[in-house]
């Protein structure tokens, strides 16, 4: 991915009319994308290249692949029938572009040669990622491709809540997290490579003790979870706010109104990281690593290299509060990043 165009480069808001500033069409080509929650790195690098060439903001344009079909690469891809990757496509990764800060809209192609019309009528300095054509479609989606550009705290910060959203976290929050001191916990419980799930009942006995210290932790659930109706009283007396797992703009309003954000496994958790001064501290799967990187043979370097990140380490600018826990989801190593977390945000204040 080359920088951002600069000197003599033609770019957005430098046209004849310097009273218009267009917007960028931000192309996320799902014949080579995937359909998951990594579609959250793509809305960052789009909202980075939008405050870097000074354009207006962006239209966020998902685009189907060849007769309609999706990726089909890695073991996720292969898991999910084209049904599924559809319901994903609209409750996933559209919703990134509601909540996503400078996006301006979003639309879907269901047919790549309605696409091709529309491409014609673009200009080349609107196109993100620059140079794409649907014979050669580069997306940039991955961590390292994102970091390599050395994107500012403000370019990170690409995702909020809206109003009424908040309102609504606010609301519930208010009769189920009494003592105002809410805590996440977002349990990954999918029916996909079950094995890479969340240690359920030691995430629990950490739920108890942190609520005996004081605070009040809130389960935020998988959504095949929710959607399979397996959610009720699957946690006890920890209360759980399914519809977090739903809709995506209630998640990022519960998550803004944490005071810490515990999540195991990364996935949607990981919107944390890109919402200002949100809290994420993310367990990773050390000892049930994904498909994706067993793949490989190369273990915890690759999860690290995928992260781009050093084993280990965490995103730039990590804090008790916002960084990967590089240890196994026990109930001890859950409270130990816990009440670090807790200790570091209470000096802050």
């Amino acid at each position: 991915m080359s920088a951002p165009p600069s000197g003599d480069t033609a770019r957005p808001g430098q046209g004849p009319d310097p009273a218009f500033t267009p917007a960028l069409f931000a192309i996320y080509d799902l014949a080579v994308t995937p359909v998951t929650f990594d579609v959250m790195n793509f809305f960052v690098f789009a909202n980075m290249w939008a405050m870097r060439t000074g354009a207006a903001g962006y239209n966020a344009v998902f685009v189907a692949g060849p007769e309609g079909r999706f990726r089909d690469l890695t073991p996720k891809d292969k898991s999910l029938d084209p049904a599924e990757k559809i319901w994903r496509l609209r409750h996933i990764l559209a919703a990134h572009g509601h909540i996503a800060r400078r996006c301006l809209g979003v639309s879907t192609y269901d047919r790549r040669e309605d696409f091709a019309q529309m491409l014609r009528a673009i200009h080349p300095s609107q196109l993100f990622p620059p140079g794409y054509t649907l014979a050669d479609p580069r997306i940039p989606f991955m961590l390292a491709d994102l970091f390599r550009q050395k994107p500012t705290p403000q370019e990170l910060d690409a995702f909020a809540p809206d109003v009424a959203a908040s309102r609504k976290a606010q609301a519930w929050l208010d009769r189920h997290a009494p003592r105002g001191r809410p805590v996440s916990l977002t349990l990954r419980g999918s029916t996909i490579e079950t094995r890479r799930n969340a240690n359920a009942p030691e995430w629990l006995a950490a739920a108890d003790a942190i609520r005996a210290r004081g605070f009040d932790p809130v389960i935020l659930p998988d959504t095949d979870l929710v959607t399979d109706g397996l959610d009720l009283g699957a946690f006890g007396d920890i209360p759980c706010y399914p519809m977090g797992a739903i809709d995506l703009e209630l998640r990022a309003a519960l998550y803004s109104r944490c005071l810490i954000n515990l999540a195991d496994n990364g996935g949607p958790a990981f919107i944390n990281y890109f919402m200002g001064q949100s809290s994420a501290v993310c367990f990773l799967p050390v000892e049930k690593l994904p498909e994706a990187v067993t793949l490989h043979g190369r273990g915890l370097d690759r999860m690290a290299e995928l992260l781009a990140v050093a084993p280990g380490e965490s995103f730039p600018g990590a804090t008790p509060a916002r960084r990967f826990v590089w240890k196994p989801d026990t109930r001890d190593n859950i409270l130990e990043a816990f009440e670090a977390a807790a200790a570091h945000l209470a000096a802050q204040q």
